[in-house]
């Protein structure tokens, strides 16, 4: 007896296989997936530079800061006489004693004292100045003359006002005579840092970069 297959009248068809890649294809996924990868290490690498300008300048500034102002407090500290007044580049003029505000844009510092009499040896001195011809390009300058060897020289840069120096008492007023142990006070508020040129301002990485540097003299019996 012959049997029928039940399943002998249905269609066969082929089995699909899985289709691979051809060469052409694999070569532009992994072309692709390069340039991803490598697009994706340059942003990584354009923000690490970004964050190493900005730690730069800020580490520059500071050691910048610290040195200067550290030569500026020590030569305070050390004063055996010191006024405050204007300086215009040869010659030093004192601000009265006499009922007004004790601020300059310029400090002179006497240093030695003669050992004959203990006065006051006025013919060496230096004196820290203000600079404000280019204030108005954000570039004020703290300057440094030396009475020994007559020489100039620029200690701190891109300053912004107030640039000057003032006598106050221990509570912050501003004194309106020479007394004994003044506190001099003096600030510095940069607009930009110089290594490398990190502007601030309200568009940029910083509002404002501001030092306050007060310092007594070591004076035995006043100014």
């Amino acid at each position: 007896m012959k049997l029928s297959d039940p399943h002998s009248c249905r269609i066969r068809r082929p089995v699909r296989q899985a289709q691979a890649f051809t060469l052409i294809e694999a070569v532009g996924s992994t072309w692709l997936m390069v340039n991803v990868i490598l697009l994706g290490l340059f942003a990584v690498h354009l923000m690490g530079l970004r964050e190493e300008k900005l730690l730069e300048s800020k580490a520059g500034a500071s050691d910048s800061a610290r040195r200067n102002i550290t030569q500026l407090k020590n030569d305070i500290y050390g004063a055996k006489g010191w006024m405050l007044g204007t300086w215009n580049g040869s010659s030093f003029t004192a601000v009265s004693n006499s009922g007004v505000a004790q601020q300059g844009s310029a400090m002179i510092i006497y240093p030695v004292v003669l050992s004959s009499n203990q006065a006051v040896d006025m013919s060496q001195f230096i004196v820290y100045y203000f600079d404000s011809n280019n204030v108005a390009n954000q570039d004020g300058h703290l300057c440094y003359y030396c009475s020994t060897n007559g020489s100039s020289r620029i200690v701190v840069s891109n300053l912004l006002p107030p640039l000057s120096f003032t006598a106050e008492d221990c509570y912050g007023m501003t004194k309106s005579n020479m007394v004994y142990k003044n506190v001099i006070h003096t600030t510095f508020q940069y607009a930009q840092f110089q290594y490398p040129l990190t502007q601030v301002g309200s568009n940029s990485i910083f509002d404002y970069y501001r030092i306050d540097v007060r310092a007594t003299p070591h004076l035995p019996d006043g100014p």
